[in-house]
């Protein structure tokens, strides 16, 4: 399990690509359905393209958020 930001980040980065690399190929193969006239599998593999893009564009807005803190306040300045 991802420990902090950039292991999160990391992680999510690698389902990313995974998910990108799996739509080259589902649209390789769907062009492929499309031009054997293979309507009925094709829309199965249209469906997975589309659910691969839809994984990776979550994870793309997740990138970067997390819990840490982005500016924590110098308290030396406030005990003059």
């Amino acid at each position: 399990m991802a420990t902090n930001v950039t292991e999160k980040d990391k992680a999510l980065q690698e389902v990313i690509d995974w998910c990108v690399q799996l739509e080259i190929e589902g649209l390789k193969r769907a062009n492929t359905l499309l031009s054997q006239h293979e309507m009925a599998a094709y829309g199965v593999v249209e469906g997975q393209i589309n659910a691969y893009d839809k994984v990776a564009d979550h994870c793309r807005s997740m990138l970067g958020s997390g819990s840490m803190p982005s500016e924590v306040p110098n308290q030396s300045e406030d005990t003059e």
